[in-house]
């Protein structure tokens, strides 16, 4: 039977191995996973994975280096990530005896990766990342739920946000509860930073000068909420586990501990991995969501992963958020380039259909 390689690492390099699969199941499908629990043990708006072929009794279709960390999400499923840099690597169903392989470890994604379906979309209240990638979408599990679809709103004017969404803390926490902290709403000490413009809203391979400082860019909606945005780049990438990561761009300031402290990088279950000199990412070592990123260009400002969010209002936190539309940040290194296409010109459309 012909058989298809697949190669999987991390960013650090510590997790190498294999995927061997029929080449007559190709292409396997990813499916996003919505759920609360996927989204607060990756820090993901969802999870993107891909069920290996059920290999027979006594063997695996996947080999991995035994490195990984492991991290029980429910009775019978495992997940496994890198414990040095926090990248997803697979979970381990038990009771299937499967290997849901994360999407953004793998070497090769077109004509072997196919984006199929968004499931427990009925856990985000607002449709989360299925509003911006169109596929199937069912409430729970395919074989259990109904299919859903969430209604674009346009964007509310000041006055309604602050009657939907009258607190001044949100929430957010891994899913072991080693990390927790709050975000406070944007302050005059928000603007007491400079940062340079980031690729989400002005391309790299511009000739924009993105590289010096500009005005508060991460403010939105009058200063009432803080820019967010998505990135394909080949760091988040490995460093993650998936193929698209959901950023806050909050400053430091306003993150704090949950005892009122200022943001501590070693506080609770974080741990550090650093991909460059200069740039720095923590994940939590229990279960491995990944959680900040941050660099010595900008310390003031500190990239949020999303799907550690816990706002009323959705996974989306619109109430807190403002979603850039315009472009993936760093689509044009996106490994699985048909996937972050999709997203890029469903980013868009909502973005027009919320305009109005």
């Amino acid at each position: 039977m012909a058989t298809s390689i697949l190669k999987i690492s991390c960013a650090c390099g510590q997790i190498n191995g294999i995927l061997d699969v029929p080449t007559s199941s190709l292409p396997l499908s990813i499916d996003f996973c919505h759920c609360s629990t996927c989204r607060h043990v990756t820090g993901q708006l969802c999870l993107s994975s891909f069920s290996t072929p059920a290999p027979p009794e006594g063997s695996s279709a996947l080999n991995v280096t035994d490195q990984t960390v492991a991290y029980k999400t429910s009775d019978h499923l495992t997940r496994y990530f890198c414990g040095r840099c926090g990248a997803s690597i697979y979970n381990h169903d038990s009771t299937t005896r499967n290997d849901h392989v994360a999407s953004g470890v793998v070497d090769k994604t077109e004509g072997i990766l196919t984006f199929k379906q968004h499931t427990f979309i009925g856990d985000t209240k607002d449709g989360g990342l299925s509003s911006w990638l169109e596929g199937l979408s069912w409430a729970g599990q395919p074989d259990q739920g109904e299919e859903m679809r969430f209604k674009t709103n346009p964007t509310p004017d000041k006055g309604a946000r602050e009657a939907a969404n009258p607190s001044e803390m949100l929430n957010c926490h891994c899913h072991c509860g080693g990390v927790q902290f709050r975000i406070t709403r944007p302050n005059p000490s928000s603007c007491n930073l400079s940062a340079p413009v980031p690729d989400v809203l002005v391309p790299h391979h511009s000739q924009f000068p993105q590289n010096l400082p500009s005005s508060a860019w991460w403010f939105r909606a009058n200063g009432t909420r803080y820019l967010a945005g998505t990135c394909a780049c080949n760091s988040c990438r490995l460093s993650s586990g998936y193929d698209i990561q959901a950023w806050a761009f909050v400053p430091k300031a306003n993150i704090r501990q949950m005892n009122g402290h200022e943001l501590d990088y070693e506080m609770g279950t974080l741990k550090r991995y650093s991909h460059s000199k200069k740039a720095y990412r923590e994940f939590c070592r229990t279960c491995g969501a990944t959680v900040f990123w941050h660099n010595d260009e900008r310390p003031g400002l500190v990239d949020v992963s999303v799907g550690l969010l816990d706002a009323e209002d959705g996974a989306r936190a619109e109430g807190w958020l403002e979603w850039a539309t315009e472009r993936v940040s760093f689509e044009e290194c996106a490994q699985n380039k048909s996937l972050v296409s999709s997203l890029s010109r469903g980013l868009r459309s909502w973005g027009e259909r919320k305009a109005f």
